[in-house]
């Protein structure tokens, strides 16, 4: 008797157990899809993302305008603003923090002597030269997709940035809105 009660407890209890892990995969499962909805929340994704022409600086000052974050560093606090006018080739290189707190307020913290990027034609194709008051240099674009760029061995990929930044509209390039 004494055998059978304690068979049937044990058997209870790997269910209990077999169920209750079931329950925690299922529920690791459902947090790791919801990591990876939040971490695409703040990009900009395309259907057909496409290699933009490196050989038209048009089309690379276009392409590049706008904000962008780090691949390697896709949950990080700051984001790099590339605010090219129109119809110049510079903007200033610019990271800036990427909270709530300056979504609220439609505040930027002021920064002094950011570093100013230039697009050049150099060889055939568009480079950065960089100028701060450090020095300048010059740094070749390895890729530019809608989405996507790389430059010196670092990718960064498009991000949705500030609406109250876009809204501006200072250098004459249509509201993504």
């Amino acid at each position: 008797m004494k055998k059978g009660i304690l068979i049937t407890i044990i058997g209870i209890i790997i269910i209990g157990i077999a169920f209750f892990g079931l329950q925690i995969f299922d529920f690791a499962k459902g947090v790791k899809e919801d990591i990876g909805k939040n971490a695409n929340r703040n990009l900009i994704l395309v259907a057909n993302d496409y290699e933009i022409d490196l050989t038209d600086l048009d089309s690379v000052r276009e392409n590049l305008n706008g904000f962008w974050i780090p691949e390697n560093n896709i949950d990080g606090e700051n984001i790099l603003w590339l605010d090219f006018h129109k119809m110049k080739n510079f903007a200033t290189w610019e990271t800036i923090p990427y909270t709530e707190e300056i979504k609220r307020k439609e505040e930027l913290p002021m920064t002094s002597c950011s570093t100013i990027a230039e697009l050049i034609k150099l060889n055939g194709k568009v480079q950065m030269e960089f100028v701060s008051l450090v020095g300048s240099d010059t740094t070749k674009i390895e890729s530019l997709t809608k989405t996507k760029f790389k430059i010196d061995g670092m990718t960064y990929l498009k991000h949705k940035g500030y609406d109250f930044l876009k809204t501006w509209n200072v250098h004459g390039y249509e509201s993504e809105k």
